[in-house]
């Protein structure tokens, strides 16, 4: 490679990461607000599960949307999460607590986890042909 075209390179590979920052401060500013919408609706019916819904949602939205970490051990986490809150709200596992809590959190993570590659590739796609 001559040196020009190395230069070339970490010029693209500069740019490129500074557009997927862009992408980052967008979503520092959505993902809270999604996690709040999400636990006001998913959360058990005391201020405790929404708080602790809420916190649980933000950290795994940061994680696996900025982040980029493994979207399945945030899964286990979740799970996890979702089964002692559920236990100390109701003394029990109700179905539809589970499938109302449990599904609703898994289901956005999974979103934003994979869906964090395919927004970077229309952002980038987007900024070049501009």
């Amino acid at each position: 490679m001559q040196p020009s075209d190395q230069q070339n390179l970490l010029t693209v590979l500069e740019q490129q990461r500074q557009q997927l920052q862009q992408v980052d401060r967008v979503l520092k500013i959505v993902l809270p607000i999604t996690a709040f919408l999400l636990c006001v609706i998913c959360a058990n019916f005391n201020w405790q599960s929404t708080l602790g819904t809420f916190l649980m949602l933000l950290i795994a939205f940061y994680a696996v949307g900025i982040k980029k970490m493994n979207v399945y051990l945030w899964f286990v986490i979740i799970i996890g999460y979702c089964l002692i809150d559920i236990y100390l709200s109701y003394s029990g596992f109700p179905s539809s607590a589970i499938g109302r809590q449990l599904g609703t959190m898994l289901t956005f993570t999974a979103l934003i986890g994979y869906g964090r590659p395919y927004i970077d590739q229309w952002y980038l796609k987007s900024q070049q042909s501009n």
